[in-house]
């Protein structure tokens, strides 16, 4: 008996036990299986044309082969800066990841990404020059230091609501921003993104990602100004 349970709790730990890379990789394969839709690639080359690359892809396997690239990329980033924080996604129910980055690195040159994965007890700072070869990713006291005030209004809203537990809220923000750049803010070009992924083991090995700009503080402050009420000097 004491044999079957010890196998049970070994089938539970090898099937809960994913890496962030492994989960990662598993949780958004839409980035690269996007490329697979024809009518989507129509959006980046004309399909009608027949030929093929140095690298003896046609440009449609080139997008799709690029995508999976990036992807892999990402997820081997994410393996490096969990592994130089010494965070084992596996010994934890829950966590929230930051990334912070340039926008406008072709105008700007900066290549520094900076962010924090914040767990129940520990907030856990990082920062890299991924412009340098064989960079380092050293610890940061992320949400001590900030580029200026909409940045750092930008790091305490989505850092209080990952420790409120209101990350939902994220999500509505996200959408908010997305409709608002379509329509009113459509001349505003962001400068930086964040990037949020928030895991629940207890959810299944839930994985969610959020993109943000620092523009949806002005999102937020053009809300307040909206619903502010009106005064009658009369």
């Amino acid at each position: 008996m004491k044999k079957i349970s010890f196998l049970f709790v070994l089938i539970c730990s090898i099937v809960n036990g994913q890496s962030i890379k492994e989960l990662y990789t598993e949780k958004f394969q839409s980035d690269w299986k996007v490329y697979e839709d024809k009518n989507y690639v129509k959006k980046y080359i004309d399909t009608n044309i027949v030929y093929k690359l140095k690298s003896g892809r046609t440009p449609e396997q080139e997008l799709l082969f690029q995508a999976k690239e990036n992807h892999n990329k990402r997820a081997e980033r994410l393996s490096q800066i969990f592994s130089s924080l010494k965070v084992e996604l596996e010994a934890t129910d829950s966590l929230a990841f930051i990334e912070q980055r340039s926008t406008n690195i072709n105008f700007e040159g900066n290549y520094v990404n900076k962010g924090a994965i914040i767990t129940n007890d520990t907030i856990y700072g990082f920062i890299y020059d991924y412009s340098k070869e064989n960079f380092k990713i050293e610890n940061h006291n992320y949400f001590q230091h900030s580029e200026n005030e909409t940045i750092h209004q930008a790091k305490q809203v989505i850092g209080n609501l990952i420790l409120a537990n209101k990350t939902n809220y994220l999500d509505s923000i996200a959408k908010v921003e997305s409709a608002m750049f379509a329509n009113s803010f459509k001349d505003i070009s962001p400068e930086t993104e964040f990037e949020i992924l928030i895991y629940n083991k207890t959810k299944n090995n839930d994985l969610r990602r959020f993109y943000l700009h620092e523009t949806f503080i002005y999102v937020m402050n053009y809300a307040k100004e909206k619903n502010k009420p009106e005064h009658n000097d009369n």
